[in-house]
């Protein structure tokens, strides 16, 4: 039976051998033949092209026997359509635009009256914001009586 994975829940088959060399910075991949030297461990391919090394280390890939700056991605079969123009449709929005009437004189602005919201500081929404707890109460500002 083949080696699998060393990775927790992996269960892929082995595709990679890797080791340390600590005192040259480096972590380095080959393929897997079936051997395991002393002291290195197995990875799947997935694991294997994943793999991450601390900053300052140097990842040494012997899988091919050619370095590449790049790997390549994974060729697929896409075949592209034609996009299809879109549809228009009709604008729905009824909301209309607010319209502001229009100030002439910078003394006139002054003169409009400016909207201000109105709380009603004892509406409670039917019991729906009111605070039970006394932590609440007292971030809310609603101590009630004893």
């Amino acid at each position: 039976m083949g080696r699998l994975c060393e990775r927790p829940g992996c269960s892929q088959p082995a595709d990679v051998i890797y080791g340390i060399d600590a005192d040259h910075l480096t972590v380095w991949i080959d393929p897997f033949d079936g051997t395991v030297e002393y002291r290195a461990g197995v990875l799947c391919r997935r694991h294997a092209d994943a793999m991450v090394v601390p900053l300052g280390w140097m990842l040494d890939d012997r899988r091919e026997p050619v370095p590449r700056l790049f790997k390549p991605g994974e060729a697929t079969n896409v075949v592209h359509d034609k996009p299809r123009p879109r549809k228009q449709r009709a604008s729905r929005d009824d909301t209309g635009q607010l319209e502001l009437g229009e100030v002439d004189d910078i003394d006139e602005a002054d003169e409009v009256e400016q909207w201000k919201p109105v709380f009603d500081e004892d509406d409670d929404l039917d019991g729906l914001l009111k605070a039970r707890g006394p932590l609440l109460s007292r971030a809310f500002g609603r101590r009630e009586k004893k």
